[in-house]
């Protein structure tokens, strides 16, 4: 199904009955990751799912979007679907920044919130990551050189991986918006939580670590954090049994 809302064709999927969910995705994905979360959930509850724009059926922004954007998003597809009093709201990383940046705006007030994954937490700017930017940058001008061309998209690929930053090499089009998302540090806005809030993390996160679950949960006025053994950033499809145990108890 596709909505216009605020001149932006949104996909999204609604289904079951009872208190409403809103389910939000991480960046490069869409709105399918949540399938079998949803399969189950939907059973209990009215749960809607979205495409972010620029991900899946959504169409692509039409500026340079930030955080807070995507957030206003939120809040227009719940007034146009008419989600009133929402129960809860889900979101994996990226998901997790919007709803940051939509509870501590005041665009929506669920009584329940889980993060899972959640990006937001800006890191430090170490030395090592300095590096292997630079090594990523200057990949740029080694394949420029002759008899090098033909190797530069793999070459770019490998030195922008390295570099922690292939999630920007793959964005294409949106790369503005994929860095004036990473460049804003949430955290200071987590206080405003105030709700009941359960954090879901993968031990072996390598995208968002388990000490950014950690900083977010010292700022949380009520929230508890699980984190999930041998479990990686897509905690929810590395180990859907216990993701599911834990949603059933907090909701």
């Amino acid at each position: 199904m596709q909505i216009m809302v605020s001149g932006q064709l949104i996909g999204y999927k609604d289904e079951g009955k009872g208190r409403t969910i809103v389910m939000l995705h991480g960046w490069g994905s869409n709105l399918a990751t949540f399938d079998s979360l949803a399969s189950h959930l939907s059973k209990r509850f009215h749960v809607v799912r979205l495409d972010f724009p620029g991900f899946g059926s959504s169409s692509k922004p039409t500026d340079n979007w930030g955080v807070g954007e995507y957030a206003q998003l939120v809040n227009n597809v719940i007034s146009k679907l008419k989600l009133d009093n929402l129960y809860g709201i889900i979101g994996h990383s990226f998901g997790g920044r919007v709803i940051i940046k939509g509870i501590a705006n005041n665009y929506f007030q669920p009584q329940k919130v889980v993060l899972i994954g959640t990006a937001g937490v800006k890191p430090p700017r170490s030395a090592m990551k300095s590096i292997y930017k630079s090594i990523a940058k200057a990949g740029k001008v080694v394949t420029m050189l002759p008899g090098l061309k033909s190797m530069r998209p793999a070459l770019r690929k490998k030195l922008y991986g390295a570099a922690g930053a292939s999630d920007y090499l793959n964005a294409g089009s949106m790369q503005q918006v994929f860095l004036n998302t990473i460049n804003e540090d949430l955290l200071p806005d987590v206080h405003r939580i105030t709700q009941p809030t359960l954090l879901i993390w993968g031990e072996n996160d390598n995208e968002t670590p388990v000490a950014d679950a950690q900083k977010i949960m010292h700022e949380l006025p009520d929230g508890q954090l699980i984190v999930i053994p041998d479990a990686g950033h897509f905690v929810y499809n590395d180990d859907q049994t216990a993701v599911i145990k834990e949603l059933d108890a907090f909701l």
